[in-house]
């Protein structure tokens, strides 16, 4: 593992153990991960963790941001870091749309990609129903922006008062003037768990299926964990 590698590792591992006070959890995680990892060993696999931090605003709208870390080679090696910061607003009782910015960092490249978006949340106790539509633009060292229509529904089941389990599907479309190009799909599953003093944590699994429209598309397991804190 490269010392700045190793470095990214632990600060992270470093902020999630001060955040959740439950040192434990992350082993437990971690070792979690890498069962699974062996698993899936004949495809390729990655885990995404993030701390992410919501603030509520007057005027029905709310400030997110989320700082996130992927990993690729048992852990090993650092994929790329993402920073992203997003402002939303309450049109109506679950009905929110959302101006998403990132920014992520590669070993080789920097990508920059702006988003516009709306979200549906209709909910029958104890199941809830949301649908998500966003189109993005990403930027790359000065290449042709890449255009993509996202739409994604999920399903939710509140277990108890902290834990609820979901399952949802996303599906990618390249747009461009000429073409409307089915380009990938993400299958998930996990569930979210309510801490103490507005905290939450989701736990997660993805399957993502890429380049769909090739002879030999990439097949990505993808093990994660999510930690929020609003104030």
């Amino acid at each position: 593992m490269r010392k700045t590698d190793s470095l990214v590792l632990m600060i992270l591992i470093k902020y999630l153990n001060l955040f959740i006070k439950g040192p434990m959890l992350i082993g437990r995680y971690c070792l979690f991960i890498l069962f699974l990892q062996c698993a899936f060993a004949a495809d390729e696999t990655e885990s995404w963790n993030s701390i992410g931090f919501e603030k509520n605003l007057p005027y029905s709208l709310e400030l997110e941001f989320d700082q996130e870390i992927r990993l690729i080679d048992q852990l090993s090696t650092v994929k790329q870091t993402i920073s992203e910061i997003s402002l939303s607003y309450k049109i109506l009782d679950g009905v929110r749309i959302f101006i998403p910015l990132r920014y992520a960092i590669f070993e080789d490249k920097v990508k920059q990609r702006l988003s516009f978006g709306g979200s549906y949340k209709y909910g029958w106790d104890p199941v809830s129903l949301k649908y998500r539509i966003k189109l993005q633009r990403t930027y790359e060292n000065g290449d042709s922006p890449e255009d993509l229509i996202r739409n994604r529904i999920t399903i939710e089941y509140k277990l108890s008062k902290k834990i609820e389990p979901y399952v949802s599907g996303e599906f990618f479309h390249l747009y461009n003037i000429d073409r409307f190009q089915y380009n990938e799909n993400r299958i998930s599953f996990g569930f979210n768990v309510d801490l103490p003093k507005k905290r939450s944590i989701k736990i997660f699994y993805t399957r993502k299926k890429e380049d769909i429209d090739s002879s030999k598309p990439d097949q990505i397991n993808i093990f994660g964990l999510a930690y929020d804190l609003k104030w």
